[in-house]
This record gives C-alpha cells, sequence and structure tokens, in this order.
C-alpha cells in the first residue's frame, strides 16, 4: 500500500474542501443544547514531523496527549490561538523521548494548564530537563499514574493503562501511557511508543476491549515481532501513523493494515483531523 496512496490524498482533498464550505457542522465539538445533547469529540493529530502532538476537544473540554518536538511547539500553539483555546484541562505525556515531551516547556509557559499526567519514570534528557523545570517554576507537581486510571470529559470516557513494570529492553518506550477513549459507540486507541513487551501488556490486560475504532499507530509505524497480532486485535477502521517523510512508517505495517481493510493516514501528509458526533466518524487531512 503506498503511503498517503490515491484514495486517500483524493478523499483528504474532498473533505478539506468540504470543511471549508462548512459541509461538515459536527467536526468540531458538538456544544451542549437545552435538550441535553451530549458532546462530540474532535481529535487532532498534528503534523510535527516523526513526532507525537494529539488535541482532543469535547464540548467543553481539551486533552493533549504528548507535545511534539520543542521547535514544533508553535504548530499547536498557533492551533490553540486560532481556536482561542487558552486551557487544557489536560496534558498527558506518554513518555519522556523529545518527540513526545519536546514541547511540554512552550505549552505549558503559554497555555494555562490544569493537570499533567505522566508515567513513573524519570529520564536524563534535555527536554524532559525543560519541562521538569517549567514544572517547578510554576509550583505544579505531575499526577504520576500508576494504576489504571479512568476519566470522563463531557460524557467522553478515558481509561489510562500505565506500564506494568518497572523495567523494560526499551526503557522509554515501554514505559509509553496508553489511552483508551470511547463516546457512545464509538472508540479511539492512542498507543504511544509501545514496542514488543509493553504490546503483550496490552493483549494480556483486560482493562478495557482492545477493538478500536481509530488507532493512532505505536512507535510511528515500526514494525514489532507482534505487531500482527496487537493490530489483529485491534482492528481499527481508521489507523493514524505519526511519520516524516525521511522516517516513514515500514511497509510491513502498512501491509497489516491494508489486509485488514483499514484507512491509513499519515501525519507527513498534513494534520489528521476525525471527528466524532456519536453516529458517523469524518477524517479529513489538511
Amino acid at each position: 500500500m503506498a503511503k498517503g496512496g490515491l484514495w486517500n490524498t483524493g478523499r483528504a482533498l474532498f473533505l478539506s474542501a468540504a470543511l471549508c464550505l462548512g459541509f461538515f457542522p459536527g467536526c468540531g465539538p458538538e456544544r451542549e443544547t437545552g435538550h441535553g445533547a451530549e458532546a462530540a469529540v474532535k481529535v487532532t493529530f498534528f503534523d510535527v514531523g516523526k513526532g507525537d502532538a494529539v488535541l482532543i476537544e469535547t464540548a467543553n473540554h481539551c486533552m493533549m496527549i504528548d507535545s511534539g518536538y520543542d521547535d514544533t511547539a508553535e504548530v499547536i500553539l498557533d492551533y490553540l490561538k486560532e481556536r482561542e483555546t487558552d486551557r487544557l484541562d489536560y496534558l498527558l505525556l506518554s513518555h519522556f523521548d523529545k518527540d513526545h515531551v519536546g514541547g511540554a516547556d512552550r505549552i505549558l509557559e503559554e497555555v494555562e494548564t490544569g493537570t499533567v499526567l505522566q508515567p513513573d519514570y524519570q529520564s536524563d534528557g534535555g527536554q524532559y530537563g525543560e519541562y521538569m523545570e517549567v514544572m517547578r517554576a510554576q509550583g505544579k507537581a505531575p499526577a504520576v499514574v500508576t494504576q489504571t486510571m479512568e476519566l470522563s470529559l463531557d460524557g467522553v470516557e478515558f481509561v489510562i493503562y500505565p506500564p506494568q513494570k518497572k523495567d523494560y529492553e526499551e526503557e522509554d518506550n515501554d514505559f509509553s501511557l496508553v489511552v483508551r477513549m470511547r463516546y457512545g459507540d464509538g472508540s479511539f486507541l492512542f498507543a504511544g511508543d509501545c514496542e514488543k513487551e509493553r504490546l503483550n501488556e496490552l493483549l494480556e490486560q483486560r482493562e478495557f476491549e482492545l477493538a478500536s475504532d481509530v488507532l493512532k499507530v505505536p512507535h510511528h509505524g515500526r514494525k514489532e515481532k507482534n505487531s500482527r497480532e496487537f493490530l489483529s486485535a485491534v482492528r481499527p477502521g481508521t489507523a493514524v501513523i505519526t511519520s516524516s517523510k525521511e522516517k516513514p512508517a515500514d511497509e510491513e505495517i502498512c501491509g497489516i493494515l491494508e489486509e485488514l481493510g483499514t484507512d491509513v493516514y499519515f501525519t507527513e501528509n498534513g494534520t489528521v483531523t476525525v471527528c466524532w458526533d456519536g453516529e458517523k466518524f469524518e477524517v479529513l487531512q489538511e
């Protein structure tokens, strides 16, 4: 399967044009009405190179999962300014590689942020140090997730699943916090940079159903020995791979997803937005 192939490219162009013309008024959080309508969900996977930065918007709340690189923070900040979003209720850092934590210090400095969630380990990386320096300067302490955590935002349910061991062969990536999000019958799975050991934990856990409609493919589309088993268990209708043209996803992963009938989007081709209104998904790429 060609990455960002003709079908996806054509569909993306159509959806982008449709958005500009206002054909998808539901592609964005629906505000609650006097009739008590529940919130819809908008999930934005930013184009920040081979890095993760995902914004989840519900009716009245925002959660950020990871923050890209230090030098791509402006992509996120510009988006928030354009949307006049001046607060994040949660900033969740899946782990501390520079392509996930790099922009955290800038976001914390420029956007009011509520709870910061992180896994239970420390890093000697420079970007982690800058993030922690800002946290200390603001008098903040992160909430360290050591047990499965559940929270709800406007009827959107989250399960945050932490690493189950203190030591892994891949010390940073396999410490990734994994997030499953559900609204109505629609579900998303954000799998951080999970590698073989962590994928095994996900396959064996009983905290949540692994099958999900939308998957943030783990580790930018890198293949592991158990990738086929994992992807077959999730069996997503839509998958987003946070890759770059310099560091593309492995062809084996693309082939497995093609076999599963999954629509695959690559952030190297532009920011991907997935909208769920409780009845249907809409996907667009800028």
